[in-house]
């Protein structure tokens, strides 16, 4: 495997060569013209998602899509696709543009759906798979997405915690949903429901009703509603080559031509301070091009936050919804001993980017973001609430109810 190593502010950055597998970047998912919105349509609204990739890898390659209808845990439901589809239940990948103008050279693939080819019949969660079709037997993206049928009224506030020793650091979120004429049978058996802060499915929580009233169901109890406020996103721009913006500390133009953009060294903030930033999204954009998602080049981004010591038995990642909220081994940042500070680096397409450190225990793996972020009452976020009910004549969960509330 080809090796690269360059000596950036006295820290040392390896960059290895990519596998084929993980030549797949940049994977985009929402309606259309909306590019900040979870991905989610009305059934029967006519309204689409946008749905675009990158392949960087110099073999030309052909791709099919299926759409496989989930349970709200996004576990295949075992519908039959006649029940939830019209139209064909397998396509090909047609609409793909080379780029131009770029060092890195990458095949750009799109799809919206529904389309003249796919149709969706009922509500619900869904995975796009997207197939290589060499080799067929296992998705190399599977894309979530929910189609909605508006049949709940869903009322929500975010308030500081009620628990005293909590009411710096944390968030509570109250809401209830008023059913009007939908059947509803047992409210605890029949209905899931199920809260995601910023769209991070990480930071799910699925809630029981703590009152059952006539047509309404109550939630919030003061503990499993209460979240960790956080601190603003961190975030930098990569869109222009010459100018840096506030969080750029320096632009290189390595050997082969692929820029690299060296990251102010952030640290652990010791109080709340009000920086703007996009609830974790990014957005592809170049300076001085006319079609971003062609003419956009793919640069290095390296990170470095400073932390006295390495935080035992723990892993930390660069995380956020520009790597689809994963955990991804290119992510996984290093300690240096000799700057005392967790480095790492992220291959990105020029634009706009939040993101956080996630640190991740080794003994429950579970994404801890407020040790390298600190938690403050004060911080902006947005809490996506989705409601499921059950209908015995489809036999599956439909999507009927959502709310986004920002605090």
């Amino acid at each position: 495997m080809k090796k690269k190593l360059i000596l950036v502010c006295g820290v040392l950055f390896l960059t290895l060569a990519m596998t084929a597998q993980s030549r797949i970047k940049t994977v985009q998912c929402y309606p259309v013209g909306r590019p900040f919105a979870e991905p989610i349509i009305e059934l029967g609204s006519g309204q689409q998602l946008f749905f675009a990739f990158d392949d960087l890898s110099s073999e030309q390659n052909s791709y099919t899509y299926k759409i496989v209808h989930c349970d709200p845990d996004w576990k295949p439901s075992g519908l039959s696709p006649f029940n939830y589809l019209s139209g064909f239940f397998s396509n090909p990948l047609e609409n793909y543009d080379y780029s131009y103008n770029t060092q890195v050279e990458y095949t750009h693939f799109s799809l919206q759906i529904p389309n003249s080819e796919t149709g969706i019949k009922i509500s619900g969660n869904y995975l796009l798979q997207i197939f290589n079709d060499d080799r067929p037997d296992s998705a190399v993206i599977s894309q979530r997405f929910s189609v909605l049928e508006n049949k709940v009224a869903i009322s929500a506030t975010v308030v500081n915690a009620t628990n005293p020793a909590l009411l710096n650091t944390s968030q509570q979120l109250n809401f209830s949903v008023t059913y009007g004429n939908l059947s509803i049978y047992n409210p605890v058996k029949d209905v899931r429901v199920y809260v995601t802060r910023n769209q991070d499915p990480n930071s799910r929580r699925d809630f029981t009703p703590a009152f059952v009233r006539q047509n309404q169901l109550v939630y919030g109890d003061g503990t499993n509603n209460v979240f960790d406020g956080l601190s603003p996103y961190r975030n930098f721009q990569c869109s222009s080559f010459v100018y840096y913006t506030q969080y750029v500390k320096d632009v290189l133009k390595g050997p082969d031509g692929i820029y690299h953009f060296i990251l102010q060294p952030g640290s652990v903030p010791q109080r709340y301070v009000a920086l703007p930033d996009r609830d974790g999204n990014y957005l592809i954009e170049a300076e001085n091009v006319q079609n971003p998602n062609l003419e956009a080049d793919y640069v290095v981004a390296h990170f470095a936050i400073l932390y006295p010591r390495p935080i035992p038995d723990a892993e930390v990642y660069v995380y956020g919804k520009f790597a689809g909220w994963q955990l991804l081994p290119a992510l996984k940042m290093t300690y240096d001993d000799k700057n005392k500070a967790y480095v790492g680096q992220a291959e990105v397409k020029q634009g706009y980017y939040d993101y956080m450190y996630a640190v991740v225990p080794g003994a429950d793996g579970k994404v801890d973001l407020a040790t390298l972020q600190n938690s403050f009452y004060q911080t902006p976020n947005q809490y996506q609430i989705r409601f499921y009910v059950y209908d015995y004549n489809l036999m599956c969960f439909r999507f009927v109810g959502y709310q986004e509330v920002k605090s």
